[in-house]
């Protein structure tokens, strides 16, 4: 089945592609609250701070947030999270968040969190987690956003402390956390001594995912899927590397959290053209469509499903296809995702009247 955009002039139809994505329902699954502040805010928290003077405009901050590789990001992950210097903090951030996220029609959130990278500060994970839930909260009430949290375990800070954070945010359990995560350095730390961790936060109710074939290759994927027991992938990038993992993944469709334009600027793919969300999507494997660090990148969740389209030649039906596979690999309960994907289901058939969205079979 083809689906295509009536026969318009280029210009009107580039118009309608972006007002159609913006108005896409979405679900976002990989998604760095950190990393998803909106620019106005991070310059503000510069500004506040007052220990930069060389970001004096919005156009200094953009310039500072472009990267020559992986490395170079993290560095400036680092640098920018050296503004954020109260707990309070993140309960704006959350609300801030979310409320851009809303204005782009997504529904629902699981979104990370790295306590850990504030502990020097003073910042326990409790006082975290706790301004953040209130965050999330006035969004939902204000916007009608659905959000839980992931709690990202920091690869470099070691077993220990990922132990001891996983018992420090137990009680937030069920009410605002729903799992834990694995972020940082990939290639310096790979994910099997982190086995025991995953474990633990199994057994106490947390749901499970791990960044993984992203900076490092398909062996990173294999180690979170039998020595994590992860329940979603990560990115998944580098998953192409070994057509065995690539069946697996089929098989089981356990589902790839893919951040096109994440890994565009990053330098894990060469170019967009690169990308493998093609082949995975050809292939059967559970794809779903994130941002990742939109306010980092450059981008948002409307413009990774533009990308798709525009560069990648998605159609509006695959687009479809995509944005409730969001919803079906979500950590939500089933009853919930069944309500989900009706509410969906209702929203794209208005959309492809609105937009008359032809059906060629």
């Amino acid at each position: 089945m083809t689906v295509n955009f009536p026969c318009e002039d280029s210009l009107r139809r580039n118009l309608d592609m972006n007002k159609f994505v913006r108005e896409i329902p979405k679900v976002e699954l990989h998604l760095h609250l950190e990393g998803a502040i909106p620019i106005d805010t991070v310059f503000a928290l510069i500004r506040k701070k007052g220990t930069e003077p060389s970001i004096r405009t919005l156009e200094d901050l953009r310039a500072r947030l472009r990267y020559r590789d992986f490395h170079h990001f993290i560095e400036t992950w680092i640098w920018k999270n050296s503004f954020i210097t109260e707990s309070s903090d993140f309960e704006e951030i959350a609300y801030q968040v979310l409320h851009s996220l809303k204005e782009q029609n997504v529904k629902y959130i699981e979104a990370f969190y790295s306590p850990g990278d504030y502990e020097h500060l003073g910042m326990t994970v409790h006082e975290i987690t706790e301004n953040l839930i209130r965050g999330k909260e006035r969004a939902a009430a204000d916007f009608g956003i659905g959000c839980e949290l992931i709690m990202d375990v920091i690869r470099g800070d070691g077993v220990d402390k990922a132990m001891q954070r996983v018992e420090q945010v137990t009680p937030f359990l069920g009410k605002g956390v729903i799992g834990i995560g694995l972020g940082g350095s990939e290639q310096k730390y790979p994910p099997e001594p982190y086995a025991p961790v995953y474990a633990e936060a199994q057994k106490r109710g947390f749901r499970l995912t791990a960044h993984a074939g992203e900076a490092a290759g398909s062996v990173s994927i294999w180690g979170a899927i039998k020595e994590l027991g992860i329940e979603r992938i990560g990115h998944g990038v580098r998953a192409f590397e070994d057509p065995e993992l690539l069946a697996y993944l089929r098989d089981t469709q356990i589902p790839l959290e893919m951040c096109a334009v994440s890994n565009l600027r990053t330098g894990v793919v060469s170019s967009i053209e690169h990308h493998p969300i093609c082949i995975y999507f050809d292939e059967g494997l559970m794809v779903t469509v994130n941002s990742d660090d939109p306010t980092m990148f450059n981008t948002d969740i409307s413009q990774e499903y533009l990308v798709l389209a525009r560069d990648l030649n998605f159609t509006p039906t695959e687009l479809k296809r995509l944005s409730l596979n969001g919803v079906e690999a979500s950590f939500m309960p089933e009853e919930k995702k069944g309500k989900l994907k009706d509410e969906f289901e209702i929203e794209w058939k208005d959309l492809f009247e609105k937009y008359k969205i032809e059906i060629v079979s």
